[in-house]
């Protein structure tokens, strides 16, 4: 029976002495795991993963961060108290971890331990997750979401629980979306905001403590760029670099010098230069325009990062030592940083390892996570897969390629850096090819090798 192959990109890694950094691109983080969007278009993950959230295929935490299975072409990521969520760059999402009130959109109550599609969503461009519901916001303005539902956290006007995604009602020209641990925040391409869900405590910016299940302005809030969603109190940037929060207050999180809830939100003082913000159980974190970082509120893991486990109520600065920082995110009780260098950094709760420095030692100054978005490179004589044998590897002079099956149509192997700069090109013509590589520097390559209906990449080692 002739082998049908089916159009898709396939990526074999290669294990040896060393590590290939490839770098982290974007950073989230949960309950009690992390993930990290790495530039290859892949995800790893690390820490607690007993409802199979880190998406690996098993249900064993992890102190050093692992590949998310099967998922590829990864632009966007966000994380929930136990499971997670990737945008493609194809507009689908795909979701992994708890699924008992139908978080994960697949139309089930079933854990799943590696990524599923979320059903009937395409056109999407950002996600947000909350503790136990997750947000979808389309390319034309208009946000789906799904997942429990008991105090009108989806927007759809009831209380009930969804599985399948549901639209949000009344909104429109959404630019930004959030969530925490029971209510959604929406950000409009006019500056204004949106909320939705529980507002026991305020969280909502309306004014009231009363729960809303269809989304309602934030009176007070214009010129804002950014929201984030802590567990019960929100935060919004504005364009001139300040930051207002509402919401519970118990630790200071608001960051106003007082442990007083507040349902319509206040200015932080002394807080300017902010480009983005975290919200994260009980804290917020500020990232800076001088790429430093502040953090205010609750502090009992060494989440604040200022090497103490005393609660603020007026932000403070992050440990001197990190700098030239890129992004953060706020989990329940721990913080992770991502550097311009694309290197990884962590602070605060560590029982599960999600911290990602291979020890279970909660951290009170940063640490930097180990193994983020390195490629582990192995020796192999011969690479063989689909037809396709690629050899030798390591290669000096001649790299060989043989197809036992000849495609349809020509097929062509492409040498590339891991810069992404094509090298080399060569026509297939027949089923044992040599090309000369004598000219490329001793290093590390990929071989792209590309028939009508199937594009297959190796990585190669040349010494």
């Amino acid at each position: 029976m002739k082998k049908t192959v089916t159009k898709s990109i396939l990526f074999t890694i290669l294990t040896c002495f060393g590590t290939l950094s490839t770098n982290a691109q974007s950073i989230s983080a949960g309950f009690g795991h992390s993930n990290f969007l790495c530039s290859g278009g892949t995800a790893q993950a690390v820490g607690f993963n007993t409802s199979g959230q880190l998406g690996d295929g098993t249900i064993i935490n992890k102190s050093t961060s692992v590949q998310v299975a099967g998922i590829e072409g990864i632009i966007g990521l966000a994380t929930g108290s136990l499971h997670s969520v990737f945008l493609k760059n194809d507009g689908t999402v795909w979701a992994v971890g708890k699924n008992d009130l139908g978080q994960l959109g697949d139309g089930t109550l079933i854990n799943k331990s590696t990524p599923v599609q979320v059903a009937g969503l395409t056109g999407i461009i950002k996600v947000a997750v909350g503790s136990w519901h997750s947000l979808f916001l389309k390319n034309d303005g208009t946000v789906w979401a799904v997942g429990t539902n008991p105090n009108g956290q989806l927007g759809d006007g009831t209380l009930v629980s969804k599985s399948t995604p549901v639209q949000v009602l009344g909104l429109t020209g959404i630019i930004g979306i959030a969530a925490g641990y029971d209510h959604s925040l929406f950000l409009k391409n006019d500056g204004t905001v949106w909320g939705v869900g529980r507002n026991n405590f305020g969280q909502l910016g309306d004014g009231t403590t009363i729960s809303k299940s269809i989304a309602v302005q934030i009176p007070s809030l214009t010129n804002i760029i950014a929201v984030t969603a802590g567990g019960e109190h929100s935060n919004f940037l504005k364009n001139n670099g300040t930051v207002q929060a509402v919401g519970r207050n118990n630790y200071g999180q608001l960051g106003d010098g007082t442990l007083v809830n507040k349902n319509t939100p206040i200015l932080i003082p002394n807080l300017t230069g902010i480009t983005a913000v975290a919200g994260g159980s009980e804290f917020s974190l500020f990232l800076k325009s001088d790429a430093t970082a502040m953090a205010v509120g609750r502090n009992n893991y060494g989440q604040l990062g200022d090497g103490t486990i005393i609660d603020k109520n007026t932000p403070i600065q992050i440990a001197s030592g990190l700098t030239d920082i890129n992004s953060l995110s706020a989990g329940y009780n721990h913080s992770v940083f991502l550097k311009n260098d694309g290197t990884v950094w962590a602070v605060g709760r560590n029982s599960f390892g999600q911290l990602g420095d291979g020890t279970s030692v909660d951290r009170s100054t940063p640490i930097n996570t180990t193994i983020v978005c390195n490629v582990l490179l192995e020796l192999a004589e011969n690479i063989r897969e689909d037809n396709i044998i690629i050899s030798p590897n390591p290669c000096k002079e001649i790299l060989t390629i043989e197809l036992t099956e000849l495609q349809k149509y020509n097929t062509v192997a492409e040498i590339f850096n891991l810069q992404g700069q094509l090298l080399q090109s060569t026509t297939l013509s027949t089923l044992k090819t040599n090309i000369l590589i004598d000219y490329l520097p001793n290093g590390i390559y990929l071989v792209q090798v590309k028939s009508a209906n199937k594009i297959l990449v190796k990585k190669i080692i040349k010494n």
